[in-house]
């Protein structure tokens, strides 16, 4: 009895892992592609908060996998709350670093 809930715990705490991996890896892509949007549209006269908000909506699909990922690991209210939370957070990084890209040259 005492394995079969030892075994039970590790299966359940590998796959926690796994999903937290998951999602660190969409969230990962998501920032990517926002970066290299962001640097593409540097180059344009939009205001760098334009830009950076740009950007961040023209990464949609990897979002999405980044919500996915996320609410299968805590769930869809969370995720919500989550992705929200980084997408205003990470609009507010990026324009600072359209800025600097902008002053670099």
């Amino acid at each position: 009895m005492y394995r079969l809930m030892l075994a039970a715990a590790v299966c359940f705490v590998s796959f926690a892992a796994t999903a937290e991996e998951d999602s660190k890896a969409a969230i990962k892509k998501w920032r990517a592609c926002a970066d290299a949007t962001a640097t593409r549209f540097a180059k344009t006269d939009e205001a760098a908060q334009v830009v950076s908000r740009l950007a961040i909506l023209s990464c949609r699909a990897e979002k999405q996998a980044a919500w996915q990922a996320m609410s299968q690991e805590s769930g869809p209210h969370f995720a919500d709350d989550y992705v929200e939370t980084m997408e205003r957070r990470y609009t507010d990084l990026l324009a600072i670093d359209v800025i600097e890209m902008r002053l670099k040259k």
